[in-house]
């Protein structure tokens, strides 16, 4: 059956001003709207803040909030008002097609990313038959999308009316990275009280805001394995599971390295090419200028658009012979996160965050091995006081140490570090 929205008559937008900046938002040719609900809020008086301030204007009492945790509570509501009945009937409602095209939100029935223009974005809608029939012209989806936006905007006006206090919003600040626990909660049926309070906890993580050329991407799951060679690196094998935090992110960016030996005393850190396992392709990238070291593109099948996920493993080999004794594994984040950790079938099976597994050679095992979490180089070489909870011990030659404490910042480094028994 075709959902053509026709069952009611259409009320007057509950708000002309939120269905000013929700059409104001959804129009933008350039730029993600979560990022421009941010922009706005830093520079209200610029155009995109004087004309999303119904939107914005909404969690200025919030404290402690930097403007992209208030950009994506924004963000949240919004998408939560697509989804609702009274806006989108049924998932083949033509309101619901018409503003995931205005908002460029990700659909499994649009293949192509989403065009600049409003307009372009229209003409996509005309594959779907199912929905639109066989229009000769943008013109159901525009009426589609002056519906649209009106219960929309009805939608977000009644639920801003219903927050009496700004601890309301807290529930939008929580970060959606968790829905992948969730969904496979839900499908195999083993949920405990236990999943519950662990997805509550992951919900309530917050994120500091990345660095500026920070990949835009988060890590809902990043699982590398390395197997050391005597007291080197030998192979290291990396799975992630990320989600894409802008449209049109087309790979992953990895670099893989080791450090050797100039002389007795000193080291150079050489550049170890990264190959693909599956679920990418790997294309090096040679260095732009002679301080900066090559790395490794990572190629998706098709360029994602705003929270689509991939998933793909890569590998590192590593060169036995001319690698330093490694005194450490780090992860450096530099993207905008990973999920805090979280182990399903009795503690035993990585299925959120970050993990780190170590296979010691038989013949040549650490004398202590401890887990850190946003040290500089330096503190790494520091083993915790006797007793500590972050050492951790061996099983056999192989170690493992999932990071449930915390989500994994951006801009900071974890890993597993270790002392030689000549350290």
């Amino acid at each position: 059956m075709i959902e053509v929205d026709r069952a009611s008559p259409e009320p007057a937008s509950g708000s002309p001003a939120i269905e000013a900046a929700l059409r104001y938002l959804g129009t933008r040719k350039y730029g993600e709207p979560v990022q421009l609900v941010a922009h706005a809020i830093r520079r209200p008086n610029s155009e995109s803040g004087l004309n999303l301030q119904p939107l914005t204007a909404a969690t200025a009492g919030v404290s402690g909030w930097s403007p992209e945790d208030r950009a994506q509570a924004i963000w949240r509501l919004i998408v939560e008002g697509i989804d609702d009945p009274d806006v989108s009937p049924t998932p083949l409602s033509r309101r619901r097609y018409a503003l995931i095209a205005a908002f460029r939100l990700p659909d499994d029935a649009v293949f192509e990313p989403w065009g600049s223009s409003l307009h372009e974005r229209f003409k996509q809608l005309k594959a779907l038959r199912e929905v639109f029939r066989e229009p000769t012209s943008t013109q159901p989806m525009e009426m589609a999308w002056k519906r649209g936006v009106q219960r929309l905007a009805t939608y977000v006006d009644q639920r801003l009316h219903e927050f009496n206090d700004p601890s309301d919003w807290d529930r939008y600040r929580a970060v959606a990275d968790a829905r992948l626990i969730t969904e496979r909660h839900r499908e195999d049926g083993l949920r405990t009280e236990e999943d519950v309070e662990g997805e509550a906890q992951r919900e309530a993580d917050t994120f500091r805001p990345p660095s500026r050329g920070a990949q835009p991407l988060f890590v809902d799951l990043f699982v590398t394995t390395v197997f050391m060679r005597g007291r080197v690196v030998h192979r290291r094998i990396t799975e992630r599971l990320i989600t894409a935090r802008a449209s049109g992110v087309s790979h992953y960016m990895a670099r893989g390295f080791t450090f050797v030996s100039t002389d007795n005393v000193s080291s150079r850190q050489s550049y170890v090419p990264i190959r693909a396992l599956w679920g990418c392709v790997a294309e090096p990238v040679p260095a732009s200028h002679p301080h900066e070291p090559p790395s490794t593109r990572l190629l998706f099948p098709r360029p994602l658009e705003y929270g689509e996920r991939a998933h793909f493993a890569s590998e590192a080999i590593f060169e036995d012979e001319v690698s330093e004794d490694r005194d450490w594994i780090n992860v450096h984040v530099d993207h905008h996160g990973i999920a805090r950790g979280y182990l399903a079938h009795q503690g035993k099976l990585p299925i959120s965050g970050l993990t780190i597994r170590i296979r010691f050679d038989e013949h040549e095992r650490p004398v202590s091995v401890w887990w850190y979490a946003e040290l500089t180089e330096r503190e790494r070489y520091e083993s915790p006081p006797p007793g500590d909870e972050h050492y951790l011990a061996l099983s056999g030659v192989d170690l493992q140490h999932t990071f449930i404490e915390g989500a994994c910042q951006p801009r900071e480094s974890y890993g597993i570090a270790f002392r030689w028994a000549d350290g």
